[in-house]
């Protein structure tokens, strides 16, 4: 296995009819100095679960596996978009086959310690595989309009940019993590030569309490995304 520095990125579903979709997956396949694990968002086929079940009434672990159904297919979708993405579908693929993969998460849903609940989306996934590959960091490309500076996470859950449940996966990974905005693709691929993927970092729980004590009430200007309302965006 190559000695790398590995980056897991989270594609969002919102992306899934963005005109930056396919430049983001070029730039990731070009990646020469890093070794790239591509989580898929959930897109619309995530949409349909939600929508489905408070109509046909399954519980929420059904729709737990129904979700990572939904971000295979969206990740079916990206390796056909984009055939250098080699699907992977264990720890071992993953960290075995030639960079850049993309995670089908399906057969790790037993193994990832995360709440079979809404409040988990590919957000905190991608953090937890981050974590399981030991990874150098975490990019979370989203839609929302981002702060170019540091923040708590929990103004971004706050703020329905990202996952409630990410706050503690961040705790348990240690490593680092950045949301990107889809919009910053030119930037992001000058910065894999740097190895910073620039952006927006997120600041820890604990240390993002003494920030917002700092800083006042100051959110950012769309409070609610798109990305961050879809379940497994």
């Amino acid at each position: 296995m190559s000695s790398a520095p590995l980056w897991v990125v989270k594609l969002g579903g919102s992306l899934w009819r963005a005109p930056e979709l396919r430049r983001w997956l070029e730039i990731l396949v070009a990646a020469r100095r890093l070794r790239v694990v591509v989580v898929p968002g959930g897109g619309p086929f995530a949409d349909a679960v939600r929508d489905a079940q408070p109509a046909l009434g399954f519980g929420d672990r059904a729709a737990h596996r129904m979700a990572l159904l939904a971000m295979e297919q969206y990740g079916t979708a990206l390796a056909d978009l984009e055939p250098r993405l080699s699907p992977a579908r264990s720890l071992a693929d993953l960290r075995g086959r030639p960079s850049p993969t993309v995670w089908m998460p399906l057969p790790l849903a037993d193994d990832a310690d995360v709440a079979e609940s809404w409040d988990v989306t590919s957000d905190s996934l991608a953090v937890w595989l981050a974590g399981a590959l030991g990874a150098t960091c975490a990019i979370l490309v989203k839609s929302a309009p981002l702060p170019d500076a540091a923040v708590p996470v929990t103004r971004l859950v706050a703020d329905g940019v990202v996952d409630p449940a990410l706050p503690g996966r961040m705790a348990r990974f240690g490593g680092a993590v950045w949301c990107v905005s889809r919009e910053d693709h030119r930037r992001f691929a000058r910065a894999l030569d740097r190895g910073n993927p620039g952006g927006t970092r997120l600041v820890p729980a604990a240390e993002g309490q003494e920030a917002d004590h700092r800083d006042g009430d100051h959110r950012d200007a769309d409070r609610r995304d798109s990305d961050g309302r879809n379940v497994y965006g």
